[in-house]
């Protein structure tokens, strides 16, 4: 995402404002296609392009073929199906990078790895990152491809980084910022990167969401050293942010969405109900198109994506 620094810093340090946020609504939930047969059980999405783990634990990413390419036929129907990853291994958890890379958690080992080349293509296998770290979840930030695990047993968060892993802070504040008793334990994480506006070059920075094992959401503040509660007293069991929108799934396994730094609560953002959630964001370029000599979108889609109750996959646009 590309936000000036003011309004990050501002969703940062402060939850205090007090003009009312406009309601961080989703477009109607699209099935991505018809002969979807229903394996999913977690997901993440590269651009477009969904990848997914079933009930054993096996990887998959949508594979679409015009016509029947394989016969000559250029210009027929659109055919879908999930298509395995090559490289074999099992996961528990799944997340991509910005240049395509699947990071998983091993289903036996609970340890973290990378694919070496993206799961589309031809690769060279898994590779395992450095530091012997166990997890139970794995977000990546994606322009960052920075990733953040839930630890196997304590729950707390760590952060990659030099060829190991740092933990992240334990301590807990409310949504006023005062400190709390206890400490993180953590069920489920989101990371994501953002950078200023309009810099040739970019210094990008990352943003990390987790759910306690209370079910609260909170964001990291490094700044304080601790993890700050979100406003409006939600309880989820899955979290995914597009910029300063954040979006759950609540304890009724329906869609909620908070706008940062105004809002104040939570408020319906969809119909339906789901089981996991991923973001995906594309940009469309148009040839000749230019601002200081470099290429800018003519326009951007941004998705949320989530499992639905029979293991199917949906998208929904994000509308603002």
């Amino acid at each position: 995402m590309k936000y000036k620094i003011t309004t990050i810093l501002l969703l940062l340090i402060s939850f205090t404002a007090t003009s009312r946020a406009g309601s961080p609504q989703l477009g109607e939930w699209q099935l991505l296609f018809e002969n979807d047969d229903g394996r999913a059980v977690a997901i993440d999405v590269y651009r477009e392009t969904p990848v997914i783990l079933d009930k054993e634990g096996r990887i998959y990413f949508l594979n679409k073929e015009i016509g029947r390419e394989s016969t000559g036929d250029w210009f027929g129907e659109v055919y879908e199906n999930w298509q395995k990853v090559s490289g074999g291994g099992k996961a528990m958890d799944v997340s991509i990078d910005d240049d395509g890379v699947p990071w998983v958690v091993g289903r036996k080992s609970s340890k973290i790895y990378y694919l070496d080349g993206d799961f589309a293509g031809p690769n060279r296998g898994w590779i395992e990152y450095p530091g012997n770290g166990k997890a139970k979840r794995i977000s990546v930030s994606r322009e960052n491809r920075t990733p953040y695990m839930i630890g196997a047993v304590s729950g707390r968060i760590f952060k990659g980084e030099k060829n190991g892993w740092t933990a992240l802070d334990e301590k807990l504040l409310d949504s006023s910022g005062n400190e709390k008793s206890g400490t993180l334990n953590a069920v489920d994480l989101y990371a994501m990167s953002y950078t200023a506006a309009g810099n040739d070059n970019p210094e990008w920075h990352d943003l990390v969401f987790a759910i306690d094992q209370d079910k609260r959401v909170y964001l990291h503040v490094p700044a304080k050293k601790a993890w700050r509660e979100l406003p409006g007293n939600a309880r989820a069991s899955a979290v995914v942010a597009s910029g300063k929108l954040v979006y759950i799934i609540g304890e009724d396994n329906k869609f909620y969405g908070l706008d940062l730094p105004d809002g104040k609560t939570w408020d319906s953002a969809g119909t339906g109900t789901g089981k996991d959630l991923a973001f995906s964001q594309v940009d469309i370029f148009q040839p000749f198109i230019r601002q200081n000599g470099k290429r800018i979108p003519s326009s951007t889609y941004r998705y949320i994506w989530t499992i639905g109750d029979k293991g199917r996959v949906y998208r929904a646009f994000v509308a603002y």
